[in-house]
């Protein structure tokens, strides 16, 4: 109840804060004070912010970037309470149970603070300790963020998504974030899949010291990109300064790039929590992947139509490939309507009489998407939107064809707006489209893709019930868009597919 008062009091003296600033008598960057409205909530507020730094769609760029100053410099919690923590799960103290254990935090973050020690055998770990107390604390900020994200739809609308289900996304990701033994597991699959690329480097886990609240993991020596974000913004550091330090701070974008797609199209699970806080720059260009609490379970199924959507997307100035992007992304995405258009058909329609209408289907969505893709393209270019508000408004386009992104998809997207923010800020000329481009020169199509990887058209069910549903969606149409339903109710007409 304390922590409900206490968010209650900050938004108060935040908006009292807000009128002076209106009035001219308080002088303070907009965003320094967003900022600082993050930081002393704390919590689960920290990760809220967080996730705004990395969406250009939601604030201008300036706040952003500011924003990216949560990813370091939490303020850290006392020793004893660390002792406490190592004397409730491991039952002794960390000077009985390590070599050394530096009593001083060298990292410290919203949810948890990372000590240095030695292992008996002088081996160097970060043992990373989550915040008493943070449980709770998380729960009663989840009511909080609803209420705000209640209000925010009423006042503060944003097109590419509303912002109860940004903050329905955000508390998902949360809770996987709040159990360190669910992160082990995790970096015990990555660790695994990552050993073929060189580049990358994930520490090692020792679960035997590892429990819900403490994680143990190898030290890594090496700067987090958000620290050198912050660097390159307020002049402290500048790509001549890095290349001294053995960084090409202009091929970091792409070697990270490359191994997110590699994991994605290529491994079991994926790294879905890139920011900039979980991505250490090591000497060489190496760098190192932290912080597995949100990972991402690769396309099961009907992979074949996803890779070649994407595929075909990368030739954006292709109007027929992009047309036969559009038409597998429907056949991955639209699998209810397919199920409920194949099952409104006599069994013994041919599937080329099928395909017929969802190809129609995807000439009239590819139309909106070619215009909506002429308009994205110049807008990710000066980055006044991100990857992730572009995909989002396709999706959106898509939801009269009943298009609906299957959750692993839904992360695909997130990591491609992260990753495409992140590198827009250390070399302005990066392109997405390239990176896939030369992603699918070194991995081709045929390569990804296995036998299994196809699914059928569609599932039949019983026809009398996609009937009705095919009924209710026509009905639907009449309403948002009476051109598309006059064109899909003729297609059926000439199949008597549907009661006139």
């Amino acid at each position: 109840m304390f922590r409900f008062f206490y968010i209650v009091f900050l938004l108060l003296k935040y908006f009292l804060i807000y009128l002076l600033l209106k009035l001219g008598m308080y002088k303070k960057p907009k965003q320094k004070i967003l900022r600082n409205f993050f930081e002393e909530a704390s919590g689960s507020f920290i990760k809220f912010g967080q996730l705004l730094a990395l969406r250009v769609d939601v604030l201008p760029k300036e706040y952003s970037l500011e924003m990216i100053g949560l990813f370091d410099n939490i303020k850290p919690f006392p020793y004893e309470s660390v002792e406490r923590i190592f004397l409730q799960e491991l039952g002794a103290t960390p000077q009985k149970i390590f070599k050394d254990f530096q009593t001083v935090p060298f990292a410290s973050a919203s949810f948890g603070q990372v000590h240095g020690a030695k292992l008996a055998d002088g081996h160097i770990v970060a043992v990373k300790i989550l915040r008493p107390g943070i449980e709770e604390k998380v729960l009663a900020d989840f009511i909080l963020i609803d209420i705000l994200a209640f209000f925010a739809d009423l006042f503060f609308k944003i097109d590419a998504l509303p912002w109860r289900e940004f903050a329905k996304e955000f508390k998902r990701w949360t809770k996987q974030e709040l159990d360190y033994q669910l992160e082990a597991e995790n970096m015990q699959r990555m660790y695994k899949n990552v050993l073929v690329n060189k580049s990358i480097v994930i520490p090692k886990v020792y679960s035997q010291i590892s429990t819900k609240k403490i994680l143990v993991e190898d030290y890594i020596e090496g700067i987090p990109l958000s620290r050198v974000l912050l660097g390159l913004k307020d002049g402290r550091l500048t790509p001549e300064k890095l290349e001294k330090m053995g960084i090409d701070i202009k091929k970091i974008p792409s070697i990270y790039t490359q191994e997110f797609l590699r994991e994605f199209f290529m491994d079991d699970v994926f790294h879905a929590d890139p920011h900039p806080g979980n991505i250490l720059i090591l000497k060489n260009n190496k760098l190192a992947l932290l912080d597995f609490g949100i990972i991402g379970k690769t396309i099961t199924y009907n992979k074949a139509s996803f890779v070649k959507s994407i595929t075909r997307t990368t030739e954006a100035s292709n109007p027929e490939k992009i047309k036969t992007a559009i038409f597998y992304f429907a056949d991955y995405s639209a699998e209810e309507l397919k199920s409920t258009i194949g099952s409104s058909l006599p069994a013994t329609t041919s599937q080329k009489r099928l395909e017929e209408i969802l190809i129609l289907l995807s000439e009239h969505f590819s139309e909106t998407v070619l215009k909506l893709a002429a308009v994205g393209r110049e807008q990710l270019k000066v980055m006044k939107k991100d990857y992730a508000a572009y995909y989002l408004e396709i999706i959106k386009a898509g939801q009269k064809y009943k298009v609906k992104l299957p959750k692993e998809a839904v992360l695909f997207i997130r990591l491609l707006s992260v990753v495409g923010f992140l590198s827009k800020e250390l070399n302005y000329n990066y392109k997405l489209a390239d990176e896939m481009k030369e992603f699918l020169k070194n991995h081709p199509e045929e390569t990804l893709l296995e036998e299994n990887d196809y699914a059928p058209l569609f599932k039949r069910i019983n026809r009398e019930q996609a009937i009705e549903k095919l009924n209710n969606w026509l009905s639907y149409l009449t309403e948002i868009d009476p051109p598309l339903y006059q064109l899909v109710k003729e297609k059926f007409k000439e199949y008597n597919a549907i009661d006139s």
